[in-house]
């Protein structure tokens, strides 16, 4: 039963062993790998002090084993193919390299010790007498010597041997304990010759060798059941069996070299990563936050990276209408796709963004590149509208040029008319009332042409003009005038211009633009039965209600300018309306009521005062007309605030 009893302890001892450096080489990441490294010599050493002490246990009859070599040692040469299969033949290099300098280290600290002891007069005041501490250094000297030639071709065999299986496509519980069954079976070949010169008694090495088979299959299933649910870094891919050994002998210089330049490359991939203008974020399935730049930090409104972590970034994101992609499926492979992102400042902002599926030890993760377009497809759009602009008014400059030429040919040959009726009028006076009234209205109908003409000319820029200093309110007045109590009474009009705004035009082309100007807001409001309101306002450009788009071929300083906003509450128009409006002879009142050339001459008048007009209009909410004109100078502005009102 006492036997039973160390036995069992033996081997329990050999479990917790095991799982402690399973516990550190598990926790390496988070307290390094100096722990494991010290605990894996400390078993080593002290493994051959156990062993020179020669303590053993009873195995079966005569049959005994050494503590030592099973308890101690055999955890050691677990943990080495432990860590071969996890972190790979350089890590294993380092931890050879470790056990020989520890060798080397001891024996010479043993000789050293051992030659204090042999010095004349040298005692020990207390413990134990320096012949004895002089025999167990001297025993342990030999037990390493011994261990180191067998100790060395475990240690290179075990990798060897398991990557062979490995190869073979064996799972990995059977290349492992296949890895640890050929290093016994190579160490017994080993230590049979030695046997008689070392007198070392047979039964003694068939115990040793039963016990350490034993005892490596029982670490062999806890190592395999250790990698299989805890450690999920393990390399795959197949190896060259020889790769321990061509590494240790020929390569560990270069494989230092690669590790270093390894760890250069990593440093400038985190510089560029870290610098990069796009947002790269990782993100889990759920679209939570695991990693992130500088830039994604800048773009989502924190101050650092690390606030962003833990944070969901989906809940955040809408897909562009345009886009297929759903954000409730994991993709399958690469997307690219726009979203609107709201940042944690409550902003909106457009992105092109590329959402790329990976895995990292196992798990499923999205790294997402995201470019912040917001700005670029403003200007874009900016961009389109400056086009149509340019192109719009590229071409009612054409249609200005052909209405001049039309209307200068055209005026011509009215007043050939008129010339013609006057000469029959004064030649031969007719005295039946008939052709009188016949001449009369083709007169008068010549006299409509000459107007049309007129305006025409004024469209086309080639009108005649003579610039003074005129104040808004006084022409807007003048035209209220001209429409008669009836039609401006019917009106509820508003007239917000500040006094001291004066322009420089002409004072009959400018009372002409604001008597189209009101006729045509009458109108609009008479097709509609709300209460008619009209409300005419100014100011300077800048504190204009609208963005300033003044001609792209022009540029212009918003101080050298004043606006007139002429708004009714009428039928309002469409944006197809509202493109054609200022061509000649448009209109969309019926035949008969109106000739198409009003809003033509407006704006031919307004573009040769070197302003502009711009339109805001919706069906029935209305439309406001706003004129851009160059304000008077100062000194003609004074001038004309001096002088008295004409009553």
């Amino acid at each position: 039963m006492e036997h039973l009893h160390a036995l069992l302890l033996t081997f329990l001892e050999t479990t917790f062993i095991f799982a402690g450096l399973g516990l550190l080489h598990s926790q390496r990441r988070s307290i390094g790998q100096s722990p494991f490294y010290m605990a894996l010599g400390l078993l080593l050493l002290f493994s051959h002090f156990v062993v020179a002490a020669d303590c053993r246990v009873v195995l079966y009859g005569p049959v005994e084993f050494s503590v030592g070599s099973v308890a101690l040692f055999l955890p050691v040469l677990a943990a080495l193919l432990m860590v071969y299969i996890s972190e790979g033949t350089l890590a294993t290099q380092r931890i050879i390299i470790g056990f020989l300098a520890l060798f080397g280290l001891y024996l010479y600290l043993g000789e050293i010790t051992r030659l204090q002891c042999n010095w004349m007069g040298f005692s020990l005041s207390s413990g134990i007498s320096a012949p004895l501490l002089d025999n167990l250094l001297g025993e342990t000297r030999n037990s390493m010597n011994l261990m180191l030639f067998v100790n060395l071709v475990e240690f290179f065999l075990l990798p060897i041997v398991y990557t062979r299986l490995k190869n073979l496509r064996l799972n990995r519980f059977l290349a492992i304990e296949g890895a640890f069954m050929s290093s016994q079976l190579v160490s017994l070949i080993l230590f049979m010759p030695l046997a008689k010169p070392l007198q070392l008694d047979e039964t003694f090495l068939l115990g040793n060798f039963i016990a350490e088979s034993v005892g490596l299959l029982w670490l062999g299933f806890l190592l395999w059941l250790y990698l299989e649910k805890i450690v999920g870094d393990i390399r795959s891919g197949e190896k060259s069996p020889l790769d321990i050994v061509v590494a240790f002998f020929g390569s560990y210089g270069r494989s230092k070299e690669l590790e270093a330049n390894l760890r250069e490359w990593e440093d400038r991939y985190q510089v560029v990563l870290e610098n990069a203008g796009e947002m790269i974020l990782m993100l889990s399935p759920s679209g939570r936050i695991i990693d992130a730049n500088i830039s994604a930090a800048k773009h989502l409104g924190v101050n650092s990276p690390r606030e962003l972590v833990t944070r969901h970034l989906f809940r955040r994101m809408r897909v562009a209408a345009t886009d297929s992609f759903d954000l409730s499926r994991i993709p399958a492979h690469p997307v690219q796709f726009q979203c609107v992102i709201r940042d944690f400042k409550e902003q909106e902002l457009l992105f092109s963004c590329s959402l790329s599926p990976i895995r990292m030890r196992g798990q499923l993760l999205l790294v997402m590149i995201a470019r912040d377009i917001t700005q670029e497809t403003r200007l874009a759009k900016e961009r389109e509208e400056l086009r149509e602009h340019l192109i719009h008014s590229q071409r009612i400059e054409s249609l200005g040029m052909l209405a001049g030429g039309i209307a200068h040919d055209f005026n011509n040959y009215i007043h050939a008319i008129l010339g013609h009726v006057d000469v029959i009028t004064m030649l031969y006076p007719s005295e039946n009332p008939e052709v009188t009234r016949h001449l009369e209205k083709v007169t008068a109908i010549a006299e409509q042409a000459g107007n049309l003409t007129s305006q025409l000319l004024g469209f086309a820029r080639k009108g005649k003009y003579q610039l003074t200093t005129l104040d808004p309110i006084r022409i807007t007045e003048d035209s209220l005038a001209l429409l008669g109590p009836r039609k401006s009474g019917s009106i509820n009009l508003t007239l917000e211009i500040p006094p001291g705004l004066f322009i420089q035009g002409d004072a009959i082309q400018m009372q002409q633009v604001f008597l189209n100007l009101l006729l045509n807001a009458l109108d609009a409001m008479e097709e509609t039965e709300n209460e008619h309101r009209l409300r005419i306002f100014g100011g300077a450009a800048a504190n204009a209600p609208v963005t300033l788009t003044p001609p792209p071929e022009r540029k212009i300083e918003p101080d050298d300018f004043i606006f007139i906003a002429f708004a009714d509450n009428g039928c309002g128009m469409d944006d197809e309306t509202r493109v054609k409006i200022f061509e000649p002879f448009f209109t969309t009142k019926p035949v008969g009521s109106g000739t198409g050339m009003g809003l033509a001459m407006v704006y031919g008048t307004i573009t040769n005062h070197q302003g502009w007009i711009q339109v805001e209009s919706a069906p029935g909410k209305g439309t406001t007309f706003y004129l851009f004109l160059p304000r008077a100078p100062r000194e003609e502005a004074e001038k004309a605030s001096k002088q008295p009102v004409a009553p």
